[in-house]
């Protein structure tokens, strides 16, 4: 029986989704092994806090410098030599009990995992066509989900300086070499080698970007506090088991929506559909935010499902948002400029939520969320009806300097199959309606394959 196209792209691409699943097996380990690990070292909360800021400080390097560096190494190689560096790592902090040490080894990791996801992703947005990206972007992040999930329970019960713990961790990084490695599939065009500014990552796909930074200030504001909001309730004997559950409802919210929304986002625009998971994240923000002290334990857990369904959800569609309106040739930069806008919004989420808990309380963190949100679905209202703007305009500062001539072409992505029609390049749309002459339709010319 032949497989859906979806299908066979999934199948496709099967190889990376392994890959980086495994990988987040470690992250998820490594997530929580990291704060418990200088907790139990007795270092001050505050200097905890900042060295979870060098660690998204160097996941920004990572992402600002992956253009040249897969350039320079190629997907395969960039991924296993990050992956080994990022092993070497982790066994480097069961070492070495210091939280000066641990401070400059958690950047390392930060620009290892940075260049890792870098390889995937821009892998993943080349070698899948538009009309199945969103089903198969919302299968690769939840399988990420479920790692991030299952993670933890390896080291269950271990010492948070246990060396036994971070053994595990090395061994998952380590691991997910073996799939990449492996692969007989093609590896994409080697990428232009260098990063491309924010201003003109912005000006090819706003929601994109409003979007991810969104993303990493929402999520990682809100998540980092979870544990201190819930540290009250009673459900899993109070503490750390009512922080436990909390986290594992709203990543099984994500977890739950993350495919059905990719999926969704292939048969109708994609930033109406992120804007109705912002809603829907945003509704459940403040109903948590206006009645969570009047309601049951259980009804808070299950509104905090419903926003991690949506908030957990929309990044991965800004991610193909931006790839339809990419030519193939940019995929990277465009990849590695979002990772680089997440990371910035994850910096600058727990300083904003930190802020909104102390003025004003359990009140101030669901509900920065539940604003922050709606501003989202605002933002992705209004994108949909901007006015189209030229191509040349967007793209003539930074669009680059290729070494063989290249013939401009327009393809329909929904013509993926149909032989290649080579026709004068036009304009486009900023990031409004789609059009024929939209970025999203633009391929890198056969010239630039050889």
């Amino acid at each position: 029986m032949p497989l859906s196209p979806s299908m066979s792209d999934t199948r496709n691409v099967i190889v990376l989704i392994i890959a980086v699943m495994i990988l987040q097996i470690a992250g998820g380990l490594i997530s929580v092994l990291t704060p418990l690990g200088l907790e139990a070292m007795d270092t001050p909360p505050q200097a905890i806090g900042l060295i979870a800021a060098l660690y998204a400080a160097g996941f920004m390097l990572g992402a600002w410098i992956s253009p040249r560096a897969l350039a320079t190494f190629g997907h395969i190689r960039l991924f296993a030599a990050a992956s080994a560096m990022n092993a070497v790592s982790v066994l480097s902090l069961s070492l070495v009990h210091d939280a000066l040490f641990w401070a400059p080894v958690r950047v390392i990791m930060g620009v290892s995992l940075a260049l890792s996801f870098t390889s995937i992703e821009s892998w993943l947005g080349s070698a899948v066509p538009d009309k199945s990206r969103g089903n198969v972007m919302g299968i690769y992040h939840t399988g990420a989900k479920l790692s991030l999930m299952i993670g933890p329970f390896f080291v269950a019960g271990l010492s948070p300086l246990d060396t036994r713990a971070y053994t595990w961790a090395a061994l998952f990084l380590t691991l997910a070499l073996v799939p990449v490695c492996l692969t007989r599939r093609e590896q994409p065009v080697i990428p232009e080698r260098r990063s491309m500014p924010l201003k003109a990552l912005y000006q090819l796909a706003p929601a994109a970007v409003l979007g991810a930074l969104i993303a990493g200030t929402v999520n990682t504001g809100t998540q980092s506090l979870l544990p201190i909001y819930f540290e009250g309730f009673e459900l899993g004997g109070g503490g750390t088991g009512a922080a436990a559950i909390a986290s594992a409802a709203a990543w099984m919210g994500g977890l739950l929506l993350q495919w059905p929304a990719g999926r969704l986002s292939d048969r109708i625009e994609r930033r109406l559909v992120i804007a109705g998971l912002g809603a829907m994240s945003a509704l459940a923000a403040l109903f948590i935010a206006i009645f969570g002290t009047r309601l049951s334990e259980v009804s808070v857990i299950v509104a905090l499902g419903v926003w991690g369904a949506g908030a957990l959800s929309f990044y991965s569609l800004c991610v193909a948002h931006a790839i339809d309106r990419t030519p193939k040739v940019l995929i990277p930069q465009v990849m590695s400029g979002l990772l680089f806008v997440w990371a910035g919004g994850s910096i600058i989420g727990p300083l904003l939520s930190g802020f909104a808990m102390r003025a004003v309380g359990e009140l101030g963190l669901f509900g920065l969320a539940g604003i922050l949100l709606i501003a989202l679905t605002i933002i992705m209202v209004l994108r949909v009806r901007s006015k189209p703007v030229a191509i040349e305009d967007k793209l003539a500062e930074w669009s680059p300097v290729l070494p063989t001539p290249l013939a401009s072409v327009k393809l329909d992505p929904r013509m993926s199959d149909a032989p290649d029609k080579a026709e004068p390049e036009t304009g486009e749309d900023a990031d409004g309606e789609e059009g024929p002459d939209s970025p999203a339709d633009m391929e890198d010319s056969p010239k630039s394959k050889v």
